[in-house]
């Protein structure tokens, strides 16, 4: 399961205002934190208004000197991914490219520097209405990657993770991805999971539950806070009961390491 931490974004306020103080030591404390809680990635978010091509590129420098895991590139600006992809001295993610034509001027981009990409179940239409018009448009935008050269490895698959208090879809989206999964062998999954609970009391309850209903049905990559303990390990144990974790080997591994300690 590839935990990709989010707390590096910029649209929410107290990050935001740190960002525009370009508090230094703020955002490498972040990164230190949730790579120590155990993301394998970080999402790194630089949308400030009129800010992103300089700010996206200034936080890349930033957390990779903080810490030496890969990051996940928050953004739709051609010209800030430009300047910031170069910079990245590990393979980076692109999140994300959708079906809708304005954003397929990031293909050029993409495509000189072959990040892992994730494709975001969003079309000209708007949000995803159903099974069927996620599955539409997951395979509209797979099809499409593959033709400009990108790997199925290389591709994630959001489904479009919505709030339940509005939007109460949480069942036809865990259909839709069973079916992507079983369409394109080989393809990834990913999802914001904290979406699901926006606008709900208990938030990381919702969070954590809907996380493991969605790698029974086929996620393996998630933009979740690692700094929820319980969080992690509902994944560890999850991993090990939909056999993705041989022998329980990453399990035990994080039972020495006391992070399952809260339950033993």
């Amino acid at each position: 399961m590839l935990i990709i931490g989010e707390l590096i974004n910029c649209t929410r306020k107290k990050v935001g205002e740190a960002a525009q103080k370009r508090d230094a030591e703020f955002f490498c404390e972040l990164a230190r934190k949730q790579a120590a809680a155990g993301a394998h990635m970080l999402d790194v978010n630089g949308g400030l208004p009129e800010q992103e091509v300089e700010l996206l590129s200034w936080l890349v420098d930033l957390v990779q000197g903080a810490v030496e895991i890969p990051l996940c590139l928050d953004s739709a600006d051609p010209q800030a991914l430009m300047k910031a992809l170069p910079r990245c001295k590990q393979r980076p993610m692109v999140n994300s490219i959708t079906d809708e034509p304005a954003r397929w001027a990031m293909l050029p981009v993409l495509k000189e520097h072959r990040p892992k990409v994730i494709a975001l179940c969003l079309s000209e239409a708007g949000m995803p209405r159903g099974v069927e018009d996620r599955v539409a448009t997951a395979s509209r935008l797979v099809d499409r990657l593959t033709a400009e050269g990108f790997a199925l490895d290389d591709i994630y698959v959001d489904p479009c993770v919505m709030p339940i208090a509005t939007s109460p879809q949480s069942r036809d989206l865990l259909a839709a991805v069973s079916q992507i999964v079983a369409r394109y062998p080989g393809i990834h999954i990913s999802a914001g999971v904290s979406n699901i609970s926006f606008g709900l009391p208990v938030r990381k309850l919702v969070n954590e539950t809907f996380l493991l209903l969605l790698m029974a049905h086929g996620l393996d990559a998630a933009i979740v806070d690692p700094c929820d303990a319980q969080l992690m390990m509902n994944v560890a144990a999850a991993e090990a009961l939909l056999g993705r974790d041989g022998h329980c080997k990453s399990y035990l591994r994080a039972y020495r390491d006391g992070k399952l300690g809260a339950v033993a």
